[in-house]
């Protein structure tokens, strides 16, 4: 009965930690897209280096993203959410290290296809809908 109890402890502490993370990041990263695209549009000139905040915030959770692919679809939403092409390439660099993803695939070649701006301009309230249902359920 001890050991078991103790393993229930364990099982729980490992959960709480991973979940901790999952939303530790995932409120990171909207947080890096969003600054970016704000002070991005009123600075265009510090795009680049706020985009680097969330290069550096990628390449901390790095570990978390290999356990978590879909992590990865999150990141190509909030380029289009934010309207921030300029990391498409890089999140596509970091999907070809990890196995193929059926849903990250298709939502890259909408990307290729479409294109940032058209995707975003012609779905900005699904984007909402969508943007809420990922962020607060």
């Amino acid at each position: 009965m001890l050991k078991t109890t103790v393993e229930q402890a364990d099982v729980k502490e490992l959960y709480a930690e991973k979940f901790k993370q999952e939303v530790d990041f995932h409120h990171k990263v909207q947080f890096r897209f969003e600054k970016a695209f704000r002070l991005g549009t009123q600075m265009p000139e510090k795009r680049k280096t706020l985009n680097l905040e969330i290069i550096d915030l990628l390449s901390a959770f790095s570990g978390y993203i290999e356990t978590d692919p879909m992590t990865l679809f999150y990141c190509l939403y909030f380029c289009i959410f934010y309207h921030n092409e300029e990391m498409v390439d890089l999140i596509r660099k970091f999907i070809e290290r990890l196995p193929p993803d059926h849903r990250i695939m298709r939502l890259l070649e909408y990307i290729d296809v479409h294109g940032i701006e058209k995707l975003s301009s012609t779905s900005e309230q699904i984007n909402s809908i969508v943007f809420h249902m990922v962020m607060y359920q």
